[in-house]
Parts: structure tokens; C-alpha cells; sequence
């Protein structure tokens, strides 16, 4: 009797000291099915941005079934896939993000999504650049060809009214759901800069004016855009 009560003893000991580690690794596991669970999220809504007529602009992911992602649905009504603490993935698709609650089950990241970083335990991705004027280059003497990040909304597309600098715009040329030509009275500068004001938004809903600018991301949103050309 007291052989056993010793080697139960010795159990004891043993499961208690190896709990811990047997917790870490099945927190690291939820991990990486989170990680590896919005990698193949991210590439689907990528793939839907391409390849249909107009960007993902949902508000579950529904639409993606079939021909994006594999059927998630364990229940009737459900509209979201889980993740491994069987909260429902977020996303918004306007900032382009994806995200899991964490650990907590709390979604920290409700207030940062604008600009695409996660807060507290949350895991984020992102699965396009945000909104911004792109590229510009001179064509000829009169005429500027602007390109832009994501595809612009046919609501409310590129329109003199949105070009602030340089002035004297008589038309505004679409070649394509981001790429645009600007026609000018006057001979252009062989440099300069070409200004976007705001009222200008993507198919999937994002305004220019909650965009991040690439090339100041600590300055914020900006109220116009600016690229120079040549």
C-alpha cells in the first residue's frame, strides 16, 4: 500500500509539473491555426478582388463559398467561419482587414481597424493596400495618366471635381477601374504634382480621406492626396 501511495505520488508530481507545459502548447496551437486560418482567408478575398468585376464589399463571407473557401458552416445561420476560442472571424472590408478576437474572446481591435493594426491579443491581416493615388506619369504635353491602389467606386467615380492640382482639367478619360487620364487646357509642367481632394471612395467603400498614405503612414489619414509626376 504505501509502494502505491508513493507512485501515485510520483504521478502526481509529474502530470503537475508538465500541465503547464501541456497548456503553453495548446495555446501555441490555437495560434497557429488562427495564423494559418487567416493566411487562407486573406488569399481568397485577394483572389475575389481580382478576378471579379468588382471588389469584396460584404459583410460576412458567405459569397466566398464554393468558389473562394471551402463550405465552414457546422451550423444553420452561420455566417462567419470560428476560430480556435470559437469566436467568429472579423473583417471589415473597407479597411481591408481581418481579425481574430485572440485568446481573450475580446475584440480589442474594434477602434484600430481604420488603421489596419491590431490592438491587445488580437491577430490581423490585411489583405490589399489601402486607398491611395498610386502612380502618375505625363503622357504628352496636355495629359496625365493616374493610377490608384484599388479599384475606384462606379458610384462616385474620378471626376474633374476631385483633381484640386494642377487646374484646368477639360476631361477625365477612364482606361480601366484604377487607371485614369487627365485632359488639360493648358501645356503641362514636364514636372509637378497632381492633388486629390476628398469625396473620392473605392468600390468596396473606403474614402481617400480614411486612407493611409505609403509614403507618411505616421501623419494619418489626410484630407488630400499627392503624387508627383514626370
Amino acid at each position: 500500500m504505501l509502494e502505491l501511495l508513493v507512485v501515485v505520488g510520483i504521478l502526481a508530481a509529474l502530470v503537475a509539473l508538465a500541465l503547464p507545459f501541456y497548456q503553453d502548447y495548446v495555446n501555441q496551437s490555437k495560434l497557429t491555426a488562427a495564423e494559418a486560418d487567416l493566411q487562407t482567408f486573406k488569399k481568397a478575398l485577394a483572389m475575389y478582388d481580382q478576378l471579379e468585376t468588382a471588389m469584396f464589399n460584404e459583410t460576412n463571407f458567405l459569397p466566398l463559398i464554393g468558389k473562394y473557401l471551402q463550405d465552414f458552416r457546422t451550423f444553420p445561420g452561420q455566417t462567419q467561419p470560428l476560430d480556435p476560442w470559437a469566436n467568429d472571424y472579423d473583417f471589415l472590408a473597407d479597411a481591408g482587414v481581418i481579425w481574430s478576437y485572440g485568446p481573450n474572446g475580446n475584440d480589442d481591435s474594434a477602434v484600430s481597424a481604420l488603421t489596419r493594426n491590431p490592438s491587445g491579443d488580437d491577430i490581423m491581416v490585411t489583405w490589399k493596400p489601402d486607398f491611395f493615388l498610386a502612380s502618375a506619369r505625363r503622357i504628352n504635353d496636355t495629359t496625365l495618366e493616374i493610377g490608384f491602389s484599388r479599384k475606384v467606386s462606379t458610384t462616385t467615380p474620378l471626376a474633374i471635381g476631385h483633381v484640386t492640382a494642377p487646374a484646368g482639367i477639360s476631361v477625365v478619360q477612364k482606361i480601366s477601374d484604377t487607371i485614369f487620364r487627365l485632359k488639360f487646357n493648358a501645356v503641362l509642367a514636364t514636372t509637378g504634382t497632381v492633388t486629390l481632394s476628398t469625396g473620392l471612395s473605392a468600390q468596396d467603400g473606403r474614402q481617400l480621406v480614411n486612407s493611409l498614405r505609403p509614403t507618411d503612414p505616421a501623419a494619418g489619414p489626410s484630407s488630400a492626396h499627392t503624387i508627383s509626376y514626370q
